[in-house]
């Protein structure tokens, strides 16, 4: 059997929570994760993607097999919650629980790559008999996805699957049951411009109120047309900001109001026809304002995976070898750099990850005993899928 270093695990992931990787800071994680490369014989491939925001990158060859096959996780994490009961930056051990910002979220499953990728290339036995094992850290996964869509742009874009080391896996660190991602929503943000005409305030039949025809419009979206898919159910929409009005003081008709509406789509819907379901629903409302509707970035599509692919059946075999019971699957809301690689880059990509509690939240803390069989499951997930 091949070994997995649980001391490497805990002390590598002890490491990387003391280094603040706050988006868009994630050079020294990434530079750590490197050195770690290093330390195993390797050099790794250093992807700046946007100044000071590396991905790191290494592969393997083990075998003759075709098949590539990568481990991935980000390096970033969100900024820190307000209340923190520890230092976020000061791994603190209680029973279980890891305590750190970025623990679950998802430092912990960067390292089971790592550990994962340490125990193949360690195992002698195995080599000759696979094929190539890809490691990959990324950036901006809690912003734009940048590093991931940069990946696609790399040769670990011809890789047959991925294993995605977000904390998905399948129980909950109480022991409740969960489910792994079967596929994941997209998301369409949009920004609504309305134009009016200024006038002054105490005459507001010589203007057009941009303002209130934006209320308007907010009163008319629970008609929006929301996809509903026989598996993910229906898609929502949430309205992140409104801004419009005088800046100073000033007694006048305001000529321009700006709005913010997240959306998230299931399958079957397109980022033109989630624009032209809101373009219906504003031109219904015959305003006197002009409306303008685009959609800036970050835009992900939604995906479904294929129940029948040799990933996922390796994938279970694997799951079910280390855990004892079958995984089990369902579709949910949620955004995730699998939407890239799977809608965008059509890579067949497995979230998986250790458990824990409270990500994006202060005392955020991963389940140690997650740790070693997430690092088991990938490391069998590759030796079934790149076997020749």
């Amino acid at each position: 059997m091949v070994t997995i270093d649980t001391a490497y695990l805990l002390d590598t992931l002890k490491q990387a929570i003391r280094l603040n990787s706050i988006v868009p800071r994630e050079e020294p994680v990434a530079a750590y994760f490197a050195e770690k490369i290093r330390e195993l014989g390797i050099e790794p491939e250093w992807h700046e993607v946007a100044p000071g925001r590396p991905n790191v990158y290494a592969s393997i060859d083990l075998g003759p097999s075709e098949r590539f096959l990568t481990l991935t996780g980000h390096t970033d994490t969100v900024d820190v919650a307000a209340n923190w009961p520890t230092d976020p930056f000061d791994p603190v051990i209680d029973g279980d629980r890891l305590y750190g910002l970025g623990s679950m979220d998802m430092k912990a499953g960067c390292v089971c790559a790592l550990a994962a990728f340490k125990a193949l290339l360690e195992a002698k036995e195995v080599h000759g008999t696979l094929g190539r094992l890809g490691l990959a850290f990324t950036v901006d996964e809690e912003a734009y996805g940048l590093g991931a869509r940069a990946l696609l742009a790399t040769d670990y874009a011809r890789s047959d699957a991925m294993l995605l080391g977000e904390p998905t896996f399948g129980r909950g660190a109480d022991g409740t049951v969960g489910s792994l991602h079967l596929g994941l929503t997209g998301k369409v943000l949009y920004k609504v411009v309305v134009t009016g005409r200024m006038a002054h305030g105490f005459y507001p039949e010589r203007g057009i109120n941009a303002v209130e025809d934006a209320g308007r419009i907010i009163a008319a979206l629970e008609r929006l047309n929301i996809g509903v898919h026989p598996e993910f159910g229906s898609g929502n929409y949430s309205i992140l900001k409104v801004e419009g009005g005088y800046k100073e003081y000033a007694i006048v008709v305001p000529e321009r109001c700006e709005m913010i509406i997240t959306r998230l789509t299931v399958p079957g819907e397109t980022r033109e026809s989630a624009v032209a379901d809101l373009r219906a629903l504003v031109d219904s409302l015959h305003l006197a304002s002009t409306v303008e509707i685009t959609t800036p970035p970050p835009f992900y599509e939604p995906y479904l995976l294929d129940r029948d692919s040799r990933i996922m059946a390796d994938f279970e075999a694997s799951y079910r070898s280390v855990l004892g019971e079958a995984p089990r699957w369902q579709p949910r809301r949620g955004i995730e750099d699998a939407n890239i690689y799977v809608a965008e880059g059509n890579i067949p990509t497995i979230t998986f990850g250790p458990a824990g509690v409270g990500p994006h939240e202060a005392g955020e803390y991963v389940q140690v005993s997650t740790l070693e069989p997430t690092a088991r499951v990938y490391v069998e997930t590759a030796q079934r899928f790149l076997r020749a």
